[in-house]
C-alpha cells in the first residue's frame, strides 16, 4: 500500500509572475520574427572574408557569368546563394621548403626535398632553399590552377628546383661560402621574380640557408687544397730562386765594380805617390846641389882665406889639433891651453 504513495509536490507561486509570462512570450516571439529572417538573409545573402584571406568573386550565369578580375578584400561581402560564390586564397605569406631536415621547415610549411645542385666541379650539392610568395593577383591565379593550392605545385615547385640548379649549377662546389654566390643568388631571385609575376604571385624572398657536401668532398677538397698549396710554394719557390740569382748577379757587379773602382783608385794613389816621389827626389837633388854648391864655395872661400893673411898661424893651429889627435893616453899640461896669445906667438 505504501510502495504505490507518491511524495508530496511543492510548488512556489508567484502572482506578479504569472502575470508577466504571457507578456514575455509575446516579446520572444516578435524577435523570432525578426532575428530569423536576419539570419536567413545573412546565409543567403552576405559572406564574411576573413583579415587574412583575399577572394575572387565566380557568377554563376547571367551577363557577367565567370571569374571577375575584381579582388574581393577582406570584410562582409555580397555573395548570393546559388547566383554567386566567393573563392579565398591565403594573403599573408606562404612559404615552400626544400630541405631533407624536418627539423628545418616551419610548421605548416610543405616540404620538399633539398634542391641537388650539380657544380662546375663535378661536386653535388645539396641545398636547402625556402621560397616566401603571397597571392597578387588572385583572378589570374584561379583563372590559371583553380581554386585549391595547385598553383603551389605548378609555380614554385615548378621554377624554384630547375632555377636553382640553373644558377647556383655555374659555381664551384666551395665558392658556396664565397662571394659569388651572393650574385648567383640574386640573379635566382631576379629569374623567379619574373616567372612568378607572369602567373599571379609575388616572390617574397628566396633563402639559401644550407649547404651539404658529399662525405668524399673534404677529403678530396684537403687533397686538391695541398695540391694547388704545393704549386704555389714552387712557384714562390721559383720566383725566390730568380730574385736570389738576380741579387747574386747584382752583388757580382756591384763586387766587380767595387774592383775596378779599387783599381782605378789604386792606380790614381800610385800615380800621386810617384809624383810625390820624383818632386822629392828633385827638390832633395836640388838641396844636394845647394849644399854642395855652398860646401865648394866655402871651401872655395877657406881656401881663400888660407892663401891671405894668418893662414901660417891657422896652419899652425890645424897641425897642433892634429898632434892632439894623434896622443892617446893622458896629457899632462902645466900651461893654459887657452892661452891663444902665447900659441899665436
Amino acid at each position: 500500500m505504501f510502495e504505490n504513495a507518491q511524495s508530496p509536490r511543492f510548488r512556489v507561486q508567484f502572482p506578479f509572475l504569472q502575470r508577466l509570462r504571457p507578456r514575455f512570450g509575446k516579446v520572444w516571439l516578435w524577435l523570432a520574427l525578426l532575428v530569423v529572417p536576419l539570419f536567413v538573409l545573412r546565409a543567403c545573402v552576405v559572406t564574411y572574408v576573413p583579415p587574412d584571406q583575399i577572394g575572387v568573386r565566380q557568377v554563376a550565369y547571367g551577363p557577367g557569368k565567370g571569374l571577375q578580375k575584381k579582388p574581393v578584400y577582406p570584410g562582409y561581402q555580397r555573395e548570393l546563394t546559388s547566383y554567386e560564390r566567393i573563392h579565398t586564397f591565403p594573403r599573408s605569406i606562404q612559404a615552400v621548403e626544400f630541405t631533407d631536415n624536418s627539423q628545418e621547415a616551419g610548421a605548416g610549411n610543405r616540404q620538399l626535398p633539398a634542391v641537388r645542385v650539380p657544380t662546375v666541379d663535378g661536386y653535388p650539392v645539396d641545398v636547402d632553399v625556402t621560397v616566401l610568395y603571397r597571392i597578387a593577383e588572385p583572378y589570374q591565379v584561379a583563372s590559371r590552377f583553380g581554386f585549391g593550392k595547385n598553383y603551389e605545385e605548378a609555380v614554385v615547385t615548378r621554377f624554384t628546383d630547375p632555377l636553382v640548379k640553373q644558377h647556383l649549377g655555374q659555381l664551384l662546389a666551395e665558392e658556396f661560402y664565397g662571394e659569388a654566390r651572393l650574385a648567383k643568388v640574386h640573379a635566382l631571385k631576379a629569374a623567379l621574380t619574373a616567372r612568378f609575376k607572369e602567373n599571379g604571385l609575388h616572390l617574397v624572398d628566396v633563402l639559401v640557408r644550407q649547404y651539404d657536401y658529399p662525405e668524399t668532398f673534404q677529403a678530396l677538397t684537403e687533397q686538391k687544397k695541398i695540391q694547388d698549396q704545393s704549386v704555389l710554394a714552387n712557384r714562390e719557390f721559383t720566383k725566390q730562386a730568380e730574385v736570389q740569382t738576380r741579387l747574386n748577379q747584382v752583388l757580382a757587379e756591384g763586387k766587380n765594380l767595387m774592383n775596378v773602382r779599387t783599381s782605378e783608385f789604386n792606380a790614381q794613389i800610385s800615380g800621386i805617390n810617384a809624383d810625390k816621389d820624383l818632386y822629392e827626389r828633385q827638390k832633395r837633388a836640388e838641396a844636394d846641389l845647394l849644399v854642395r854648391s855652398a860646401e865648394a864655395e866655402g871651401s872655395e872661400l877657406i881656401n881663400r882665406a888660407l892663401e891671405g893673411a894668418g893662414s901660417a898661424k891657422l896652419l899652425r893651429l890645424r897641425r897642433g889639433l892634429a898632434l892632439l889627435n894623434s896622443i892617446k893616453g893622458p896629457i899632462y899640461i902645466s900651461e893654459d891651453p887657452t892661452d891663444l896669445g902665447r900659441i899665436i906667438q
